[in-house]
């Protein structure tokens, strides 16, 4: 009678186990997903800390710029050239009107004092004011090029009494 008992147990025994290998894992799954969730809380927390920060590092960025003086920006034209203050006035006196960029003008129409052909159709030539640089109410040193090969020069220029710009070529070369 005893074998008889047993057999009906065990069909009882194994879903059982079978129930708790399941309430197992789903507990497993349950405890993961709130891991991720966790994790994808804090995750959030920290991007939206960064985003704060960052809104307020604009904030001061907007009123550094509107604190920012016009007169006191350098230009690109400071760039270009190395004269003084003092240096600008003379060639003011001389007759330019924007001495940096009056040179600048009349030289990017002068390809005549580059001193070389251009090459596969090309034409020599001072293409941008950013290649032209004024060392000294003297000399320039400018860039050209005719699209396929270029060069630098040293130029020396004054300045007449109407104003006009007057070029001597000092140095120049080729980069082949």
């Amino acid at each position: 009678m005893e074998t008889k008992d047993i057999k009906p147990h065990k069909g009882y025994i194994t879903a059982i186990f079978f129930l708790l290998a399941v309430m197992l894992f789903l507990a497993y799954t349950l405890w993961n997903n709130r891991q991720q969730i966790d994790d994808l809380e804090h995750r959030e927390a920290r991007l939206v800390e960064e985003r704060d920060t960052l809104r307020s590092k604009i904030e001061e960025l907007e009123k550094m710029v509107d604190e920012i003086d016009p007169d006191e920006i350098e230009t690109e034209e400071a760039g270009r050239s190395l004269l003084s203050n003092f240096e600008i006035n003379r060639l003011r006196r001389q007759g330019l009107d924007d001495p940096v960029n009056d040179i600048t003008r009349d030289l990017l129409t002068r390809n005549d004092l580059i001193p070389y052909e251009g090459v596969l159709g090309g034409t020599m030539s001072f293409y941008t004011p950013q290649n032209i640089h004024i060392l000294t109410p003297q000399w320039v040193f400018a860039y050209f090029e005719d699209g396929h090969i270029r060069g630098e020069m040293l130029l020396e220029f004054s300045v007449d009494n109407e104003g006009d710009i007057n070029w001597t070529v000092l140095n120049s070369y080729l980069d082949k």
